[in-house]
């Protein structure tokens, strides 16, 4: 998968910092500069696992070499396990 651009509305970007403590930059990072894993996940959405400063776990749509964001957090115990593999 690659992907050239991260689409980022205003109020999700807002909800990622204050619900899970996730900055753009962390996002923009785990998915254009880090060596994330894809999975896929419900609803013809994707699932990344990168590591940056520690591991995120992004929620997003592809389109056109797009990815809209549609949450990041803090990967959980399993979800590391499954990048490390």
């Amino acid at each position: 998968m690659r992907i050239k651009k991260i689409v980022l509305e205003k109020t999700v970007q807002e909800k990622i910092l204050l619900k899970h403590c996730v900055r753009r930059e962390e996002i923009e990072h785990g998915l254009l500069e880090g060596k994330p894993r894809f999975f896929r996940a419900k609803d013809g959405k994707y699932m990344a696992i990168s590591s940056y400063n520690r591991y995120l776990t992004i929620i997003f749509g592809y389109e056109g070499k797009n990815a809209a964001i549609v949450t990041a957090y803090e990967s959980s115990d399993w979800q590391k396990r499954l990048y490390k593999r």
